[in-house]
């Protein structure tokens, strides 16, 4: 069988080490990978000196569509994944309405034809009353649950009774879910606190939304699975001393993973400070010793996966932080920068290509069950890649963002090492920063 097309002269990294050669790809799919170029299709592309990744898995974004679209929509949000590196994005729930049923996950599959660049998924929503929509979801085409442990976006909190009901639902059909884990009594009691002394500082979100109400609710989590053998995800772990407690339930056996984002590795409660309302997210940033705690576990490999927790805000939204914190949204976008943070990771010594393809393709890709189709490049699979240049300087910018917000908490940042080309099932959807990929080319993916 002929290919239509070849990456050739590629550096191609995967989890476990780097090798040369050149990728066959027809009808989307990757039919081959050779050291012998015999022959060439007639489209080429040339990644001499660059590296060839697995199209990176973005398990965790909110794209606000349909609902909030003057923050993003699918396209605007995909056009900017494309730029990032991202091939595959999981989309949450929070739209509008939520999607706590399957019928509306058919309608929302519905109303996003045709209006994404790279392929996408959903995840359903959990909520106490929704335990009877959990299998129908699931076998509606979601990939997966996403559920809070304390009220935070107008989304419900889930005490321990009702995860424990969730838990052994989800892990009687396969499922995975993925939480995020504060405490909600502990966050309520500190904002009762703070709102009586009448704080408005920046500060008082960072003592608001603790490290211990993140630390609790955690390791009520990780009980939960280990009680349960239901597959979870703790998401944006912000903690060492977390990501330590979730390796050592996995080594006895608990199927529970810890996801964490960039803004952990770089930014400091200090800076947040600085930033105001731009930094303005949940789990905060740390303090400095925390902050350098957990690129020291990202070296040691006790970070599962990578992701953006894509949530823009409008400038104007942010704004109003700038006098009273707690006026400002909570989130920031990142799926244009999460990559070029990651790279620049990479460059600085912290981790290796290999890890960054283990936490940002791979393990996304097989715990929500997309693997080997996604997050990989071997025969079969679709042909979903990232070249990067390594050595490559930017200057993060507001005004280079795709994004429909149009700006980055980490404006003006230099970092090294940025994607130059991605792909998706074939299409090259961004060619040197530049968007090139259309609305309609990615479609929705379910599992294998």
């Amino acid at each position: 069988m002929k290919p239509d097309l070849v990456v050739k002269n590629a550096k191609i990294v995967n989890s476990l080490g780097t090798y040369e050669g050149h990728i066959f790809i027809r009808d989307g799919k990757v039919l081959s990978i050779s050291a012998d170029l015999d022959g060439e299709p007639d489209s080429v592309i040339d990644a001499e000196g660059l590296y060839v990744l697995p199209g990176m898995v973005d398990d965790h974004v909110h794209m606000m569509d349909p609902g909030h679209t003057e923050r993003e929509d699918l396209t605007t949000g995909t056009r900017a994944a494309a730029r990032g590196g991202a091939t595959t994005v999981i989309e949450h729930h929070r739209t509008i309405p939520p999607v706590f049923t399957a019928d509306l996950l058919r309608e929302k599959s519905e109303y996003l034809k045709e209006k994404s660049v790279v392929d996408f998924a959903q995840l359903g929503g959990l909520a106490p009353d929704n335990l009877d929509q959990l299998r129908p979801m699931w076998e509606a085409g979601a990939l997966g649950f996403k559920g809070f442990l304390v009220e935070l976006h107008g989304a419900p909190m889930l005490s321990e009774g009702v995860l424990l009901d969730i838990m052994r639902e989800v892990k009687s059909f396969g499922g995975v879910c993925l939480y995020h884990c504060e405490s909600d009594s502990i966050c309520r009691l500190g904002k009762e606190k703070i709102d009586r002394d009448g704080r408005t500082d920046y500060r008082s979100m960072l003592e608001w939304r603790s490290m211990e109400a993140e630390y609790m609710a955690s390791m009520d989590l990780i009980n939960l699975a280990e009680l349960t053998g239901c597959r979870s995800i703790i998401a944006h772990v912000s903690q060492p001393r977390i990501l330590e407690a979730v390796q050592a339930a996995r080594r006895r056996g608990v199927p529970i993973y810890a996801e964490s984002c960039p803004h952990y590795f770089y930014l400091t409660e200090e800076q947040g400070e600085k930033l105001g309302p731009w930094a303005k997210f949940t789990p905060p940033p740390r303090p400095e010793s925390v902050r350098d705690g957990m690129r020291e576990a990202l070296g040691r490999g006790l970070v599962d996966i990578i992701a953006t927790d894509h949530c823009p805000q409008v400038k104007a939204d942010k704004e109003k932080g700038n006098a009273d914190i707690h006026e400002a949204p909570f989130g920031i976008p990142g799926i244009e920068t999460t990559s070029r943070l990651m790279l620049n990771a990479v460059s600085s010594g912290l981790l290796s290509l290999q890890r960054l393809v283990h936490m940002m393709c791979e393990q996304s890709a097989k715990l929500y069950g997309l693997y080997p189709k996604k997050g990989t490049l071997q025969p079969g699979s679709d042909a979903d890649l990232v070249i990067v240049d390594p050595d490559r300087k930017e200057r993060l910018s507001n005004e280079d963002i795709v994004s429909k917000c149009g700006w980055t908490t980490f404006d003006g940042m230099e970092t090294t090492g940025a994607p130059v080309l991605t792909m998706v099932r074939g299409h090259v959807v961004m060619k040197d920063g530049h968007i090139t990929g259309e609305a309609g080319v990615g479609v929705e993916v379910t599992r294998n």
